[in-house]
């Protein structure tokens, strides 16, 4: 009966899952009838037949579940106004927060929206960006009007990107306000009670003797990083190190959180520890807001707290699948979250491989074993997921964690002391936070060192999901060998077998594929050019430095196609880009006009560069102006030049025919076009009408990249748009 349970619950989970793929309820009926017909022959001590009938029910109700919980914009929705300015009436719905930009960005309920002096009544939701001057002072609750360019996000642009408009959507937001100004009562504050204020009585306790970052960290490890405006660089850091975790409310904080609490509290008796944790739990769950990860592990520990009252010992696996089960029904959506499918699976690993682990380290002190296998467990079990949608593979995680965990235990528990403290009385709580000092900045300290240490990552180039699959049929394999009791089977073979066989399927396809390949990819940015050139290992990047540019597409698509190291960099103008990307990536040289580039490695000024069968010839360097020649193929790149620098280059003759071309500008000249005489133009953006027209005349062949996003060339398939091909694959 057990088991049959367990297949029951797993079924949910795979058809939430599997809920997008088309056809697929069709495909659960027909399983259910088929594993009816054909299990009890092979697995006679297993679930009968009616079970397996109902698996196929079960997916097959999953399946629409989840599509009839997929939000979609009503007639009313705000976003079919996108594309205009306008000034949106509402409520403030959350507590605002700053992004990279140093804006401030809350989610704003909308009632009515202003449009050509008209008033219309609408509804949904809005993603809504202003100046951090303008969103000062407020609170969740408020009644404002926000005035700004309604716009509707797009797709991702370049492989590897973060895709904000599926994000948004599944949060049922379907459009953005980017806000010029806001208005509101000042003096008329919100009415009612909500946990952000307790939130940010807590926030403002514990930064108010520890200051910014300490401050700011603390109140993240106790709340999460969403509760508080953590400095990104501070963020990124821990990201790169492998302990991004620790600012998120997770597993760790609860079972930590009610560990101490129910260790003070062992001399009472078990109802009473009962109502303790369980009180603890709701507090702690309120605090940092009800996120899929927190309530996976509040459910885990109430099975705890459930298995002390009735004296039994509750399954930890059984606990987790209930657990995610009950989740899923209450939002089936959760199941695209990643931090939901990183928080399971590394709970999944804690339960199942780290007591096998701490038995094999058993040759190690007692409290040196458990510290060892608890970050092993969670990275084998999380490693292939990270590789799925990062295609990166930690370098020092493992060691961080081993050394920050005494650290992170001692700042969480004292953090969530200060916290409680600050709600009854904020000075103690703040005098709790000042004592976490030296702690808080240890953390820092490892994080910065391991930070600074070359290759905090490997790249690997993202797997599919087929290769995910059998990654985690091998975790499964390597499971079984460690139950399995045969005296004639040596495990550790099996081991060695499993651990060759999953370091092949995860990199053995990208092995084979980069060893012929050759490549060139014009990114979507803007104003300045951005070129990936892969020939075999070797990657070259024509780009001009922009920050927004290396943040949101360069480095994203460096990442998904497994690039460690740069070959040449060719700098064709100067920005803060160039110390972020030296930060994450090495080069072996770099060309360039500029001769105060923002990058560690020496400049080398340039005519010609050669790297293997690419040439990239430098025409004209006020503006700079390249000729690339690759597979047979001449590309002129124009960057962003103006009417009067065009004029100057068609002056100096250097110009010549080439196969495509690419312009970053907005205004043409037409006699760029007769010298060219492209068979491709890739344009940044639209261009003046009189070029549009020629070019159409022509019979070129156009890429827009601000509609079609990233371009790529091959021998094989030409000129294409990336993610269209994309789509094709899938």
């Amino acid at each position: 009966m057990r088991n049959s349970g367990y297949v029951l619950l797993l079924a949910y989970i795979l058809g939430v899952l599997l809920a997008e793929v088309r056809g697929m309820p069709y495909v659960w009926l027909a399983s259910g009838c088929l594993l009816a017909a054909a299990i009890p022959w092979i697995w006679r001590t297993g679930p009968r037949a009616e079970v397996w009938i109902s698996v196929g029910l079960v997916g097959f109700a999953a399946t629409l579940y989840f599509q009839f919980r997929m939000p979609h914009p009503t007639a009313t929705d705000v976003s079919r106004y996108a594309g205009n300015e306008v000034t949106v009436s509402g409520t403030v719905v959350e507590v605002p927060t700053l992004n990279r930009k140093q804006d401030a960005r809350f989610v704003f309920e909308t009632r009515a929206i202003f449009l050509d002096d008209a008033s219309k009544s609408v509804s949904g939701k809005l993603y809504v960006t202003v100046p951090i001057l303008q969103g000062t002072g407020l609170k969740p609750g408020h009644e404002v009007s926000v005035t700004g360019y309604l716009y509707e996000p797009k797709p991702p642009q370049n492989p590897g990107s973060f895709d904000f408009r599926t994000y948004l959507a599944r949060n049922g937001i379907f459009a953005g306000l980017k806000g010029e100004s806001i208005a509101w009562d000042t003096a008329k504050e919100p009415f009612g009670w909500g946990w952000w204020q307790l939130r940010d009585r807590i926030v403002r306790t514990q930064v108010e003797r520890l200051g910014v970052p300490e401050g700011t960290l603390l109140s993240a490890m106790v709340l999460g990083r969403r509760a508080v405006d953590l400095p990104y660089e501070v963020r990124d850091r821990f990201a790169r190190v492998g302990l991004a975790h620790a600012l998120a409310a997770s597993g760790f904080h609860v079972s930590l959180i009610l560990g101490a609490v129910l260790g003070l509290g062992r001399n009472l008796g078990d109802r009473a520890k009962v109502v303790l944790g369980s009180f603890t739990l709701s507090i702690y769950v309120g605090l940092v807001g009800f996120q899929a990860s927190v309530l996976r592990a509040a459910l885990m520990g109430f099975a705890g707290l459930l298995g002390l009252a009735t004296r039994r010992r509750v399954n930890p696996v059984g606990a987790l699948w209930v657990a995610a089960t009950l989740l899923l029904v209450v939002n089936p959506l959760w199941i695209r979250d990643l931090g939901f499918q990183l928080s399971f699976l590394a709970t999944l690993g804690l339960v199942v491989t780290v007591p096998p682990l701490v038995k094999w380290l058993d040759w190690l002190p007692p409290a040196i074993a458990p510290l060892l296998a608890v970050p092993v467990a969670a990275m084998i079990w999380t490693l292939p997921i990270q590789l799925f949608a990062f295609g990166q593979m930690p370098v020092y995680s493992v060691v961080a964690n081993v050394v920050t965990t005494p650290l992170l235990s001692v700042v969480t528990l004292g953090g969530f002391a200060s916290a409680l403290a600050a709600l009854v009385f904020p000075p103690a709580g703040s005098v709790i936070a000042w004592g976490l000092t030296y702690p808080i900045r240890g953390i820092l300290a490892i994080v910065d060192f391991f930070a600074m240490l070359p290759k905090t990552a490997i790249a690997i180039d993202k797997i599919a999901i087929w290769q995910v699959a059998i990654l985690y049929g091998i975790l499964g394999i390597v499971g079984l060998i460690w139950q399995w009791e045969n005296p004639k089977f040596p495990k550790f073979l099996g081991f060695v077998g499993s651990f060759l066989a999953a370091v092949a399927i995860a990199i053995v396809p990208a092995v084979g594929e980069k060893t012929n390949l050759l490549r060139v990819t014009v990114l979507a940015t803007r104003e300045q050019p951005a070129i990936v050139v892969q020939q075999g290992w070797k990657t070259t990047l024509v780009h001009g430095g922009d920050v927004e540019n290396t943040r949101y597409a360069v480095l994203p698509f460096l990442q998904s196609e497994g690039v460690n190291r740069l070959e040449t960099v060719v700098a064709i103008a100067d920005g803060e880009g160039w110390e972020l990307l030296s930060q994450m990536l090495p080069t072996r040289q770099v060309y360039g006009v500029e001769d105060s580039l923002s990058v560690e490695a020496d400049v080398e000024e340039f005519e010609e560069i050669r790297v293997e069968d690419m040439a990239v010839q430098s025409l004209s360097s006020q503006p700079e102006v390249l000729q690339l020649s690759v597979g047979g193929e001449t590309w002129a790149i124009l960057g962003d030049a103006t009417r009067e620098e065009q004029a100057r280059m068609l002056a100096s003759g250097e110009l010549s025919a080439v196969s495509a071309m690419g312009f970053w500008g907005r205004s043409l000249d037409l006699r760029m076009l007769d010298m060219l005489n492209p068979a491709i133009a890739v344009l940044a953006s639209e261009i003046d009408d009189a070029a549009q027209a020629k070019i159409e005349n022509m019979g070129i062949s156009v890429f827009r990249l601000d509609l079609d996003g990233a371009v790529r060339w091959t021998p094989e398939g030409g000129f294409e748009t990336v993610l269209e091909s994309a789509i094709e694959v899938l």
